[in-house]
């Protein structure tokens, strides 16, 4: 339990720490054409994957994928809580170690779905579903030098983000690796199967993992400063959170479980609706443009 805590530690801190956000990430790419930050996403897709390979456990989530009646919907669903919300479920980590507690409330949005759905079972459960991936540790390692090599030719002027950005997301893919070996189906936003099945363990590593945030941004240099909420940005918040925990419960999984794990996995499912989330994100930035922004 102390591995774990420590883990989960790792994990909110280097969130924190490098920004990582799908929201702020699409906003570079299709608003400012500054694809470093999304590429580094795959590379921690690709860290994640190189862990379950050098660990021999293959990807494993706790429900079987959805059919596409359900997974295609679910997915733009979940980009547009995210877009109203202002940052995926990392970024949310990130800013409320920043001090900013009303993305607290897009957590509580996600958990009521979850926990309303596991009241009166709305959704039949589908057994456990594991699939190890095709890929050698030796081309995954080959394929995540060629990834930084390209970001680094990207990030020239930004060597420091650079290197901040390439230690956080390795800390990400490889910590939430372990963790899913140590506790199976734990994820940030989770099918209510496996935060049922994990209540203590799952507890301890999302209580590790904000204050590895809290700890981060109070590293920083003005990295953290309380806001007071108002209650128009509650509401706010607590709307797209239910928006995203709706999404998550029909794909099965957040854009963390589709990124960690889904994507290791190699399952055209998660490619799906990675790439679905991902699109609806890019057009409602086109059309309405996004404050989204890193802070470190």
């Amino acid at each position: 339990m102390a591995l774990i805590a420590a883990l989960g530690f790792i994990l909110g801190f280097a969130m924190n720490r490098g920004s990582i956000c799908t929201v702020i990430a699409t906003k570079e790419l299709v608003s400012d054409k500054r694809p470093a930050r999304f590429i580094a996403l795959v590379e921690c897709a690709a860290w994640a994957a190189l862990g379950y390979v050098i660990l021999d456990s293959p990807p494993m989530i706790q429900e079987g994928w959805s059919t596409l009646g359900y997974l295609v919907p679910a997915a733009i669903l979940l980009g547009i809580g995210s877009y109203v919300n202002g940052a995926c479920v990392f970024g949310s980590v990130g800013h409320i170690g920043n001090g900013e507690v009303e993305f607290a409330f897009t957590f509580l949005g996600i958990y009521a779905v979850l926990f309303i759905e596991s009241c009166f079972d709305l959704l039949s459960g589908q057994p456990p579903i594991s699939a190890s991936t095709s890929l050698g540790a030796v081309f995954l390692a080959f394929a995540l030098v060629a990834m930084m090599a390209l970001r680094l030719s990207l990030s020239r002027r930004l060597k420091s983000h650079f290197r901040r950005l390439t230690m956080a997301m390795g800390s990400v893919g490889i910590t939430s690796t372990i963790l899913a070996v140590l506790a199976p189906g734990f994820a940030i936003v989770a099918s209510v199967g496996s935060v049922a099945s994990i209540p203590v363990t799952g507890a301890v590593i999302s209580v590790c993992m904000f204050g590895g945030s809290f700890v981060s941004a109070r590293l920083r240099k003005d990295g953290f400063k309380f806001k007071r909420p108002a209650m128009k940005t509650i509401v706010k918040r607590t709307f797209a959170g239910i928006f995203m925990g709706a999404g998550a419960l029909l794909i099965p999984g957040g854009n963390d479980t589709l990124l960690l794990v889904g994507l290791p996995a190699e399952a055209w499912q998660a490619v799906l609706a990675y790439l679905l989330f991902v699109a609806t994100l890019a057009a409602l930035i086109l059309a309405m443009g996004s404050e989204a922004k890193p802070w470190s």
